[in-house]
């Protein structure tokens, strides 16, 4: 199975419950009233679509009934499709990479978001294109995350910077920019620990593991990679 297969069925369920929402106050034929628009708004709402974004979409399906673009409920969501697509284009997939020496991508997320196997496929990948690549196991806080890493490492053949369970992340950091340097590395991919944009601490742990970088690497880092899973809601845009 492939990745976007897996994707695609992991959000099969989020995707099912919004969809199974909109079936019920979008029936065929039907005609677009202050009813079925207050419907709709509920359960964008209550799907963790965000107050921001449901009321933009909302206020467009209302001018575009109100002018009479649409007047049926099927024609609502072929609208939103339009509105969606217009206003959230798909952003440059392409790795920003550094002019000369190591690229540095520094990878984050909460726990469990699989950031650790994402750093995995993406070294696979770029070692797949002729790339030298380095992995810096800078998650010393979770159990196992190091050795973890290492496994992966071995698996698709890639060099890992690592120290103890523990350890200081700013210290696998540093040494990791060293040995990139050092050894030629095309990219430097740094793992660090999951947490949230509450966990003040660990916040700054991620703001000290930017700055090493970034004296020890001109530009580092230059990619910052934010590995997100359909769970997370509105966390993911705080």
């Amino acid at each position: 199975m492939g990745l976007f297969d897996k994707l695609k069925r992991g959000l099969a369920k989020t995707r099912d419950k919004i969809g199974a929402g909109f079936r019920s106050i979008l029936p065929f034929g039907k005609k677009i009233d202050e009813a079925v628009l207050n419907e709709l708004e509920d359960t964008m709402l209550v799907s963790d679509i965000g107050p921001t974004a449901t009321a933009e979409l909302i206020d467009s399906v209302r001018k575009a009934w109100k002018k009479g673009k649409i007047s049926e409920t099927q024609e609502i969501v072929e609208h939103l499709k339009s509105v969606i697509v217009e206003k959230w284009p798909e952003g440059d997939r392409t790795l920003n990479y550094a002019p000369q020496g190591p690229t540095v991508v520094l990878v984050a997320g909460i726990n469990g978001s699989g950031k650790t196997t994402s750093i995995a496929k993406l070294a696979k990948l770029l070692s797949n294109q002729g790339k030298k690549v380095i992995v810096a196991a800078a998650d010393t806080y979770r159990a196992a995350a190091v050795e973890q890493l290492t496994v992966w490492a071995d698996r698709i053949g890639v060099q890992i910077v690592k120290h103890q369970q523990g350890a200081d992340p700013g210290a696998v950091a540093y040494d990791a920019c060293e040995a990139a340097v050092a050894r030629n590395a095309d990219v430097l991919i740094v793992d660090t620990a999951g947490r949230l944009h509450t966990q003040d601490n660990l916040m700054r742990e991620l703001s000290k593991i930017q700055k090493v970088v970034q004296k020890k690497i001109e530009g580092a880092p230059h990619e910052v990679l934010l590995v997100l899973d359909a769970t997370i809601g509105q966390n993911a845009i705080l």
